[in-house]
């Protein structure tokens, strides 16, 4: 039953792909691609053999943020198997982001998932293991590499209740696909029961964590930058609200609430998501009555106290000259973003209820006392109150960065699960 709904998938696959075709054809932004041609051959898994890595260990990764949390993980999977990594992408950032990381021999977007594409590349490639990282499961490249005789193993693996479900209208062959892996390490015990339920075997399962949080750091790179700026604004001695990955839901709250801060003595900095939404901001900026800077642009005036961050990998260094953070998107529903930023560099964290992308950090922040529930009724007020309290922020504080410290590790049990495998399978 299991092969008969892959056949399924590939039989469907070309009407597919003709719409995919057909949106690119029509899209405004198809001049703007202009490594279409290779794009295609890497799809297409017509790349030449010559430029392939044979033997590697093949990593296949969504994008950046999934790039990014691996590279500590492949330090150590290089060191231990001896192996050129070969590193495959679903997107073209993702494929630029890998580039970067010197341990990469080759990055390629990879092959759609067609089994004549994944199988072509499998046998040009003939890869050592195939590393699967996070949720990105394509049925023929699963297939075409077990077919093959190439362990897989999926890697700081999640799922989510929503993906289970729908797997499930294909059980059988998940269950086929998913018996055959070697081994699962997973973020969570949800995910451990969800890939169970869906054929992965228990004995093969192992509940790690998460690789992201071990690349978490207390000492950002642009520490001096973020004190100098705080020095030339004059707010050293004062409280400093620093909000993150803002969205404009949030920055309306924010600006609402920024006159009752500023009275008490209270400077604020918001860093948006978005960059590309500053000349809103600026407007928006504009129509309020309090002082404010936007760094990009240089000439902060004398009296600011209120500043817009829309510069590239200054956040964390912010948070580090925080006096309390706030965690965006979580008012915002858009399932809040990375909650131990601030909270390794030992800040109390506000956060809204929507923390589904991670609700693990969300619920230990709770718990510990490092984290604060704020919403659009109480954030004003929960602001004031903290600030006015500096022994029992300290306090938070304290326990926030613990939190952040007891998420660590998953990259040294992976590796353990690792070498186990392999140890049982020589």
């Amino acid at each position: 039953m299991g092969n008969f709904l892959l056949f399924l998938t590939n039989l469907a696959f070309p009407f597919a792909a003709l719409g995919v075709f057909l949106g690119f054809v029509f899209s405004p932004r198809r001049r703007v691609l202009k490594t279409l041609k290779q794009e295609l051959k890497e799809r297409f898994a017509l790349e030449d053999a010559s430029a392939v890595p044979t033997d590697a260990l093949w990593v296949h990764c969504a994008s950046v943020g999934e790039v990014k949390s691996v590279a500590g993980l492949l330090k150590e999977l290089q060191a231990f198997y001896h192996k050129d990594i070969l590193l495959t992408t679903s997107t073209a950032a993702g494929k630029a982001e890998a580039e970067k990381n010197p341990l990469v021999k080759r990055a390629l977007l990879a092959p759609l998932d067609f089994y004549p594409f994944a199988r072509r590349f499998v046998q040009v490639a003939r890869p050592y293991r195939l590393l699967v990282i996070e949720r990105e499961i394509w049925p023929n490249m699963l297939a075409a590499a077990e077919k093959a005789g190439v362990p897989v193993m999926l890697l700081n693996a999640r799922i989510s209740q929503k993906s289970t479900r729908a797997y499930k209208w294909a059980l059988p062959l998940f269950k086929q696909l998913f018996g055959q892996v070697a081994l699962a390490c997973l973020q969570d015990e949800d995910a451990a029961r969800r890939y169970q339920s869906l054929g992965l075997p228990a004995d093969r399962l192992h509940v790690c964590g998460n690789v992201k949080y071990d690349t978490l750091s207390d000492r950002p790179a642009k520490l001096k930058e973020a004190r100098a700026l705080l020095k030339k604004l004059g707010w050293t001695q004062a409280p400093v609200l620093v909000c993150g990955s803002t969205h404009p839901a949030e920055e309306d709250l924010i600006l609402s609430a920024a006159a009752a801060w500023a009275k008490e003595g209270i400077k604020i900095i918001f860093a948006p998501r978005h960059l590309e939404r500053k000349e809103e901001i600026k407007q928006q900026l504009a129509r309020q009555p309090l002082a404010y800077g936007v760094l990009s642009e240089k000439k902060l005036p004398q009296n600011c106290v209120l500043l817009c961050a829309d510069t590239m990998g200054f956040l964390q260094s912010l948070y580090a000259c925080a006096s309390l953070a706030f965690v965006g998107g979580s008012i915002a529903p858009r399932g809040a973003h990375n909650l131990l930023e601030p909270a390794i560099l030992g800040k109390t964290v506000l956060f809204g209820k929507s923390f589904y992308n991670t609700p693990d950090t969300a619920h230990a922040l709770l718990a510990s006392g490092g984290g604060v529930l704020v919403d659009a009724q109480n954030l004003k007020q929960t602001v004031l109150r903290l600030l006015k309290d500096a022994a029992a922020l300290e306090n938070m504080s304290a326990k926030a960065r613990q939190t952040a410290l007891d998420f660590k590790g998953a990259t040294l049990k992976i590796m353990e699960a690792v070498r186990t495998y392999e140890r049982k399978t020589t």
